[in-house]
């Protein structure tokens, strides 16, 4: 039985994931990776037979891994090498950056604006949010990079399911309404509805699952509250990073609650974000 309160899946994020299937898929090579990254009795060789059969993900694999990002000491010409060099925990977040790529490429100029846009920030906040996880030590850094890289996964799905829809979206929130709420008068659901369906679909573990509400306080219950939270004031201080004070979102004071982060260490984190997200300019 799961440990997390599951709810019937809305009408409308059903209709969504039906109709997107063939793009609601995460590519299966990216799948087998993290499956076996996961578990510790796993050999090299094995994770290199998997990704090698992917010749497309295995050249970018290559390109990032020989990125400024990992400073190795030579290049890396080979699959093999990479894994040696940046172990498992790092091939697991490759895999998952160039997976989740690839679904927000959009097929006009317009769309892939408004795609790259949502990349952006969710490379960003994965970024941070692997800072805040080191920083407050109640979270996994390596889980919590790919539940911020993931958090706004719905929105891409939304905008391929119906491009010109989307645009009335942004429509709505240059006169003044949230996302969320433009999205659910423009498709009777918004992007985190989505993005919950999209990871049950996928069959993400719970705690992926749980993280993708970003916006809501978890259950008492649920075992992955930390991780939740992590998102959400990840989330936050890239948002605040990007405005003026006075511009800022309303911070989250539900995740300090299920993150156990102390309120007077947030202040803190702040200044912490921009040398983050230079260092990321720095390599991407």
């Amino acid at each position: 039985m799961s440990a997390v309160p599951i709810e019937p899946m809305p009408t409308a994020v059903e209709l969504v994931l039906h109709s997107t299937k063939d793009i609601s898929v995460m590519p299966q090579v990216v799948f087998k990776i993290m499956e076996m990254t996961g578990k510790e009795d796993q050999s090299a060789i094995l994770l290199e037979r998997a990704i090698i059969v992917d010749p497309g993900f295995s050249a970018r694999m290559l390109t990032q891994a020989n990125s400024a990002a990992f400073a190795l000491p030579r290049k890396v010409t080979s699959i093999r090498e990479a894994i040696a060099f940046i172990g498992f925990a790092k091939v697991r977040q490759l895999a998952m950056t160039v997976g989740v790529f690839d679904l927000f490429v959009g097929k006009t100029d317009r769309e892939s604006l408004r795609r790259r846009g949502w990349w952006r920030h969710s490379l960003e906040t994965a970024n941070v949010g692997k800072m805040v996880a080191d920083s407050s030590r109640r979270c996994d850094p390596d889980v919590s990079y790919t539940a911020n890289l993931l958090h706004l996964i719905g929105k891409t799905i939304l905008c391929r399911y119906n491009t010109k829809a989307y645009d009335k979206v942004d429509e709505l929130i240059a006169e003044g309404h949230s996302d969320r709420e433009s999205e659910t008068i423009v498709f009777g659901c918004d992007h985190v509805q989505v993005g919950i369906g999209a990871s049950f679909k996928w069959k993400f573990p719970e705690e992926l699952v749980s993280a993708m509400d970003y916006v809501s306080a978890p259950f008492a219950t649920d075992p992955a509250a930390s991780l939740r939270g992590h998102v959400a004031i990840s989330d936050w201080l890239v948002r605040r990073f990007h405005v003026d004070e006075g511009d800022a979102p309303p911070f989250p004071a539900w995740a300090l609650t299920a993150t156990k982060i102390d309120a007077t260490k947030i202040p803190d984190l702040l200044p912490r974000v921009a040398p983050v997200i230079e260092e990321l300019n720095r390599n991407i």
